[in-house]
């Protein structure tokens, strides 16, 4: 179940359903909350690591299906190991305090709201280069709930994939 949370978390990645703040955030806001994130900030380890996460997520009839990996080969261990801290860290949450919980991003917060519905099924496993999950339904209010969760998670991504190749253009400035 960890390995759930994790999964999502990691997505760097709501909806009225959830906090309805990704619409108003700018690229860099996002980018800032999932680094800031006691979850999420597992992946920021490796500053090599980050320009390769690869986030897809898309809405199915009764849920969604997310992959989340790196794009290159070579960082498979340092995804690996990012992975690993990111499902220690989620053990934690229910135990964080409320300044932890407060500093949680959209999409550990909307995955936390998911994993406690009884109307929701996670399944999900290991690929070549990092993880898949699917999420199901059998109730139209938990399938209403996923493809909420998927469309805030989709948004989130692309604010950070944007914020990642804004980063990418700024030429670096001299501190002298």
């Amino acid at each position: 179940m960890k390995s759930v949370v994790c999964t999502v978390a990691a997505l760097m990645l709501a909806t009225a359903a959830f906090a309805g703040t990704v619409s108003d955030m700018t690229p860099q806001q996002a980018m800032e909350k999932a680094m800031n994130c006691p979850v999420c900030s597992a992946f920021g380890a490796d500053p090599a690591l980050g320009p390769t996460l690869r986030h897809d997520i898309q809405s199915l009839k009764a849920g969604y299906v997310a992959v989340f990996e790196t794009a290159d080969e070579k960082m498979v261990p340092a995804f690996e190991k990012a992975y690993a801290d990111c499902e220690s860290r989620c053990v934690s949450i229910p135990k964080m305090t409320a300044d932890q919980k407060a500093k949680l991003c959209d999409c550990c917060n909307g995955m936390a709201a998911l994993m406690g519905r009884k109307d929701v099924t996670f399944e999900g496993g290991k690929t070549a280069m990092g993880w898949v999950q699917v999420a199901t339904s059998s109730t139209p209010d938990g399938v209403k709930a996923l493809h909420d969760y998927a469309a805030m998670s989709e948004q989130f991504s692309a604010k950070i994939a944007q914020a990642a190749a804004d980063m990418a253009k700024e030429p670096m400035k001299s501190k002298m």
